[in-house]
């Protein structure tokens, strides 16, 4: 099991990769990707990224009360990759994300 979970998080690292190589042009679909990676780390009712400020603002549900944090990131490939992490319920939730990518043609 853990070598299928390597190799989940190794394609996604890639496709992470791929989506945040903007010399040709941005995605609406990897900029889902990328909102969706947020959101689910961050556990965030709402994300909105902005990648010309490098910035990301969270909605966060917070003792019943809303909360918003943004936070700034240097390099989007890094910030999202540092929002992966290896135990069960992500690798799942990976797994689903790499079916609708491959599933979709998103990555040709």
């Amino acid at each position: 099991m853990q070598h299928t979970n390597n190799n989940i998080l190794k394609s996604l690292n890639d496709l992470i990769e791929y989506s945040t190589d903007f010399r040709f042009q941005r995605s609406t679909s990897f900029q889902q990707l990328h909102v969706a990676l947020i959101k689910h780390f961050f556990n965030a009712s709402s994300v909105v990224l902005d990648i010309d400020t490098n910035k990301v603002c969270l909605g966060l549900d917070v003792l019943n009360k809303g909360a918003e944090v943004t936070i700034e990131y240097d390099n989007l490939e890094k910030f999202l990759k540092s929002c992966v992490r290896n135990n069960p319920s992500n690798v799942a939730f990976y797994k689903n994300i790499l079916h609708y990518y491959a599933s979709n043609a998103a990555v040709a």
